[in-house]
C-alpha cells in the first residue's frame, strides 16, 4: 500500500448522465461524484519534500469523528444508524429557469465546452447567489484549465456559500492534496466529517491522505476502518488497503467495532472472625 505504481482510482458512486442541480440551501445532486485517488500526485522527490514541510507544519491531532459500533447491555451487535447528509436532507426548492441553465451547463462542461459552460455557471452566480453548486463546477473547470488557486478559490466560496455542501469540501481536499497541500487536505477533510459525521468518502480520502502522504499508519487505519463500516464492508479494495495497513501498525482488532469488556464477578472474602472485625472497625 505505501507503494503505488501508476494511479489507482476507486469509484465510490456511479455517476448519472444528467448532473443535478445542487441548491446552496437543498440539494438533489448525489452527495459525492468526486473519486478518490491512492497514489502518488507528484514525482518521488516532491512528495518527500512536502510530507517533510508538511509533517513539520502538522499539528498532530486528528479532530474527526469516527463511526463506532453499538452493543445492548447484554453485549449483542445494534443496527448502527448513519447520520443523515446535511446537504442531501434540505429540499428547498430550486427556481427552474435556474435548474434548466444548471443542466445545459453541465452538459457542455461533459462535452469539453469549457468556455461556454464557465459562462453559463457565472451566469449562475450572478443571478442566484445564494446557490452552491455553479461554484463548485467554476471550479471543476478551472481544474481542468490548470487554474488552481482560482479552483480552490471557487471551492472555498462554495463552501462560504453553503457550508454544508459536502462536495465542495473534499473536492478541494483532493485538489490540495494533489498541490502538496497536505496539512490543509487534513483541515479540509476533518471540516468536512465535522459537517457531516458519516461522510464514507471524507473518511476513505483522509485515510490515503495519512497511509500515503504524511505517514501517520495508525490515523489511516482507523479512517479506512471508518470507510469501510459505513460502506457495510462491501469494498474489496479497501479491506485490502486495510489488512495491509494493519501489518504496519500491528493493531489488529478493529477500532471502530469495540465488544464490551465481560465483567467478571469477584467473589467477597468473608472475614473470619466477625467480631473481631466488628471490634477493629469500630471509633474506640
Amino acid at each position: 500500500m505505501a507503494t503505488v505504481s501508476g494511479k489507482l482510482i476507486l469509484p465510490l458512486m456511479a455517476t448519472t448522465l444528467v448532473p443535478v442541480f445542487i441548491n446552496g440551501c437543498s440539494s438533489l445532486m448525489p452527495a459525492m461524484q468526486q473519486e478518490s485517488h491512492r497514489g502518488v500526485d507528484k514525482s518521488p522527490v516532491e512528495t518527500i519534500a512536502a510530507v517533510e514541510k508538511s509533517q513539520r507544519e502538522l499539528v498532530r491531532f486528528d479532530s474527526a469523528p469516527l463511526p463506532r459500533q453499538a452493543y445492548s447491555p447484554s453485549g449483542e451487535k445494534l443496527p448502527y444508524i448513519q447520520h443523515p447528509n446535511p446537504y442531501t436532507a434540505d429540499v428547498t426548492t430550486v427556481p427552474a429557469d435556474a435548474r434548466s441553465t444548471f443542466v445545459v451547463a453541465s452538459y457542455l462542461l461533459r462535452d469539453g465546452k469549457l468556455k461556454d459552460a464557465r459562462t453559463q455557471f457565472k451566469k449562475l452566480t450572478e443571478k442566484y447567489p445564494t446557490l452552491s453548486g455553479p461554484w463548485v463546477k467554476l471550479a471543476a473547470i478551472a481544474e481542468k484549465r490548470e487554474k488552481y488557486d482560482e479552483a480552490a478559490n471557487y471551492y472555498e466560496k462554495a463552501i462560504d456559500v453553503n457550508e454544508n455542501n459536502v462536495n465542495a469540501y473534499i473536492a478541494l481536499g483532493l485538489l490540495q492534496r494533489r498541490q502538496g497541500q497536505f496539512t490543509d487536505a487534513q483541515n479540509t477533510y476533518i471540516k468536512a466529517l465535522n459537517v457531516w459525521n458519516d461522510f464514507p468518502e471524507a473518511h476513505l480520502d483522509l485515510a490515503i491522505l495519512y497511509d500515503l502522504y504524511l505517514n501517520e499508519p495508525e490515523a489511516a487505519q482507523k479512517h479506512y476502518e471508518a470507510y469501510y463500516f459505513l460502506t457495510s464492508e462491501r469494498d474489496e479494495k479497501v479491506h485490502k488497503w486495510l489488512v495491509e495497513v494493519r501489518r504496519r501498525t500491528g493493531i489488529e482488532h478493529s477500532l471502530i467495532d469495540i465488544p464490551p469488556k465481560e465483567t467478571v464477578e469477584v467473589p467477597v472474602e468473608k472475614p473470619k472472625n466477625p467480631s473481631v472485625a466488628t471490634a477493629a472497625g469500630t471509633p474506640g
